[in-house]
């Protein structure tokens, strides 16, 4: 379990969020709600229910025909690069960028900041932010161990052919491109509204990430590919799961029908959101 301390860490920083919490959500809660979305992660690929006719041809099929295509060509995808002493290892120092306590310290800031300035949209960013970073780095922490995949550099200095699945190594997906777009995700949805340059920023460094471990020959193409999917799809699902729409402005569809009275000096009056 190579791959452990990373999500030590962001399941820390996630725990020290919640006991700062002085809002309805109770830490009993958030383990019974952390838990839940876990194995809604993992079962929604099995479920009937996540497909339509129009997703499974517009995303799922192609999703898998990409990767298939770029597990098939990784290794010339990665000879492409000149793999230079310096090439690696100033990639290496860009890929901090996307270690999961670097991800988790920015959430956590983000998280703080907006407490101490009373802003709950900051406040829910950094913590769903957070979320979304444990629940990224626990999938991938799964897939690389399920398959096991050899690494580009140790597939190069060792000889070793083909795409190196299931030869003790810890590649596939990429963990630093699954956290870095799950919380890129998260900002994405959070301020894309108000703010068009946050997606493009969001994503873009998330992007470098990803491409600095490409050229650090710490991952094939296809581990960028997979482990950033995995991320944009873990973010948008914790956004979706837990984002407060009043936060937008907007009234829950479940609360539209929720009678409003008030009573003045004058009468009462009756009302319905619609």
């Amino acid at each position: 379990m190579r791959r452990f301390p990373n999500l030590l860490v962001a399941l820390f920083v996630l725990a020290v969020s919640v006991n700062a919490q002085s809002g309805p959500q109770k830490e009993g809660d958030f383990v019974k709600t952390f838990v839940s979305d876990e194995v809604q992660i993992w079962t929604s690929p099995f479920r009937g229910s996540s497909y339509s006719g129009h997703a499974f041809t517009k995303y799922v099929i192609p999703f898998t025909l990409i990767t298939g295509a770029l597990i098939a060509t990784d290794r010339r995808t990665s000879e492409a690069l000149p793999n230079t002493k310096d090439q690696t290892l100033w990639s290496l120092r860009v890929s901090q960028i996307g270690a999961a306590y670097t991800l988790a310290g920015m959430a956590a800031t983000t998280y703080f900041a907006g407490r101490l300035a009373g802003d709950t949209k900051a406040r829910e960013t950094g913590f769903l932010g957070i979320e979304a970073i444990a629940h990224s780095q626990l999938v991938t922490l799964v897939l690389k161990e399920t398959t096991q995949r050899t690494r580009p550099f140790d597939a190069f200095s060792g000889g070793v052919g083909g795409t190196g699945f299931f030869r003790g190594g810890n590649s596939f997906p990429s963990g630093h491109a699954s956290g870095s777009f799950a919380l890129a995700t998260v900002f994405a949805y959070e301020y894309g509204h108000d703010h068009r340059w946050v997606p493009y920023a969001s994503y873009g460094l998330a992007s470098v990430v990803a491409a600095s471990r490409l050229s650090g020959e710490k991952h094939w193409l296809s581990d960028l590919f997979v482990g950033s999917s995995t991320g944009f799809l873990i973010g948008r699902y914790v956004y979706k799961a837990h984002h407060d729409f009043r936060e937008d402005g907007s009234v829950p569809r479940s609360e539209m029908l929720v009678p409003q009275f008030g009573v003045t000096a004058h009468g009462a009056s009756l009302a319905w959101n619609w």
